[in-house]
Formats: C-alpha cells, sequence, structure tokens
C-alpha cells in the first residue's frame, strides 16, 4: 500500500536508465542538425529524435548521466561557419527536449567529454589559435556555469580522445594537441591514456598508454572495462585510420590488452560510443579520411572480446557526429 511502499510519481520519462542512445549532428558536407536514438540491448534502425539548436554542432564533445546529454562547443556550418560556445542539453528520454544550457568561455570543437551521475568533465578542445591544455566541468543539475577543472597531463592531449569513465574516474585516451601548441604538429599526438576524479579539482594524471599514437576513435565502458575504438594514426595525409580494438582495467593501472577489430577501418568518430554497461554501440563516420560518410552503427559486447557487429543504421549520415547515453 502507499503506507508502506513511495510510489513513482512525474513523468515516467524523466526516470531515465531506459538503454538509450542518441548520436546527433556530424558533417556531410555541411553540419547537420539531425538526431537519432536507438536501444542499446536491441538492434535495428534509428530513430529520429529531433534537432540540434541553430545549424549544427559537428565536432561537438558530449557527456551524460541517466537523463540528461550535454554537448560543447563544436562547428556550426552554413551560413555562420563558425565555432560555437553553446553548451546544449538533451533530456534523453524524451523525444525532441533539447535546450541551450549555457555558454563556454571560448569557442571550440572536438572537445572530449566523461562524466558521473552530477558532472561532466570536458577537455578544451581545438580553440583555434592555440590548442589550450585545460580540464572544464558542467554540473549537469545547474545551467550557466563552466568551472576550470584543472590542467591536462603534459604531453597528453586536449582533443580528439576517447572516453569513458566510472562513477569515480574519467578517462581520456589518445588525441591530439597540447597546451600552448598551435594546430596539430606530429609532436603534438599522443598514446598516453589519463584520468581526472569526478570529486576533486585537479590536474589530470597518467593511468597507462595506447599501443600505438592514435585519434578520433571512439570509447564505451562498464564498470570494470573501458574499450578504444578505431582512430587515425599520425602520418601525412592522408591519414591512416585503423579498425583495432584494445581495452583497460579500470580499477587498475597499466597497458591495453587486445579486444577485436571493428568490421571496417574506422576513423572520424571521437565521442560516437553509448553504453547500458553490457554492450557498447559506435557511430563509425567513414572508413578512409576524405571518404564517404556513413550511417554504420557497429556493436560489441564489452565483458567477451571479439570483433564488432552490424547492429543497423541511422537515418543520416555523417562522420563528427556525437552521442549520450543513459
Amino acid at each position: 500500500s502507499t503506507g508502506s511502499m513511495r510510489i513513482p510519481s512525474g513523468s515516467s520519462a524523466y526516470r531515465g536508465n531506459g538503454g538509450r542512445g542518441i548520436t546527433g549532428s556530424g558533417w556531410n558536407p555541411n553540419s547537420v542538425r539531425t538526431i537519432d536514438y536507438y536501444q542499446i540491448a536491441s538492434t535495428g534502425n534509428a530513430t529520429g529524435w529531433g534537432d540540434v539548436i541553430g545549424y549544427g554542432a559537428a565536432m561537438a564533445g558530449s557527456a551524460s548521466n541517466n537523463t540528461r546529454g550535454l554537448t560543447a562547443g563544436g562547428f556550426e556550418g552554413s551560413p555562420t561557419n563558425n565555432r560555437i560556445t553553446t553548451v546544449q542539453a538533451l533530456t534523453i528520454p524524451t523525444i525532441g527536449e533539447i535546450f541551450d544550457f549555457g555558454d563556454l568561455s571560448t569557442t571550440t570543437q572536438q572537445a572530449a567529454g566523461a562524466s558521473n551521475s552530477t558532472r561532466a568533465v570536458y577537455t578544451s578542445g581545438n580553440s583555434v589559435p592555440l590548442v589550450l591544455n585545460k580540464n572544464y566541468m558542467i554540473q549537469f543539475a545547474t545551467s550557466g556555469s563552466v568551472q576550470d577543472f584543472g590542467d591536462i597531463l603534459d604531453s597528453s592531449s586536449c582533443r580528439q580522445t576517447a572516453t569513458c569513465q566510472t562513477p569515480i574516474r574519467g578517462y581520456y585516451a589518445g588525441g591530439e594537441g597540447s597546451g600552448g601548441v598551435s594546430q596539430n604538429p606530429s609532436s603534438a599526438w599522443s598514446k598516453n591514456i589519463t584520468i581526472t576524479t569526478f570529486s576533486t579539482l585537479g590536474s589530470s594524471d597518467k593511468f597507462g598508454e595506447l599501443t600505438t599514437f592514435r585519434y578520433q576513435g571512439s570509447g564505451v565502458g562498464s564498470a570494470t572495462r573501458g574499450v578504444f575504438i578505431g582512430g587515425s594514426t599520425p602520418v601525412s595525409s592522408p591519414e591512416v585510420y585503423q579498425n583495432s580494438m584494445e581495452y583497460i582495467t579500470l580499477t587498475t593501472t597499466g597497458e591495453t590488452t587486445d579486444f577485436g577489430d571493428a568490421t571496417s577501418l574506422f576513423g572520424a568518430s571521437s565521442h560516437s560510443g553509448a553504453s547500458n554497461m553490457v554492450r557498447g554501440v559506435v557511430h563509425n563516420g567513414r572508413t578512409a579520411d576524405g571518404g564517404t560518410a556513413l550511417n554504420t552503427l557497429e556493436y560489441i559486447t564489452i565483458a567477451t572480446t571479439g570483433n564488432t557487429t552490424d547492429f543497423g543504421d541511422l537515418n543520416y549520415a555523417a562522420h563528427g557526429s556525437f552521442t549520450v547515453s543513459d
């Protein structure tokens, strides 16, 4: 009876943890506004969710808790053709509820986010003309407040890193760009895996290393394991895309272990991973530098090792999309 148990109240849409992934925006050949959603535990094509604010948010950083996803910055296409400062908030269990959540202190794209239930911690991304070496924090429950969260570890990257998280720490793997370095010379590439502790404000610490230098890969994770998928290696143009996957045990420190291979070369897909703690789903943006944008979704079972399996398709094709999940 109501005397011995509490009956849930309010809209069920806001209770979260439905195992939903949301992928949106990207570039093809202009910034895309479309947002799609899918159920991670099943397979099949995505369903339309809504649109981003403005003219698009290609290469936006993304992070989420069980009900809210946040995108930070990005590149807004024609007619403005600018990096943006906008932080957009998605209510994940709904259809189409998105709103302006505040602004970053500078325009940026290719930031990388990790989060727990209360806060998201982003790298600074690409803020031309300089690539900064800062982390910053946004609280999910409030809007308009972006706080400094400390420095990125020397020789580690501030943009295009693959990420995963536990409730305690965020993990940032590979990437490009280091503090004060203009654009992305080869010396600024990284294979470091660094961690931030969500409950503290301070600099990053080193966790381990990827087997090779790479950026633009995706990350998914469970409570104990993080898997980093694909990415580009630092060579002269055109870039070389990878299909390899490697994993870490989140409660330890050290090197990575081979997980398997994606079904094809995999790049231009930073921040495209969704997880329900059992399965990870990723959007493969394209298979070659300068290649055709794709709508392909693939998945892995995080607790095992092996190759990716086809999941289904998005309703649109793009590279540089963002993804959040509950």
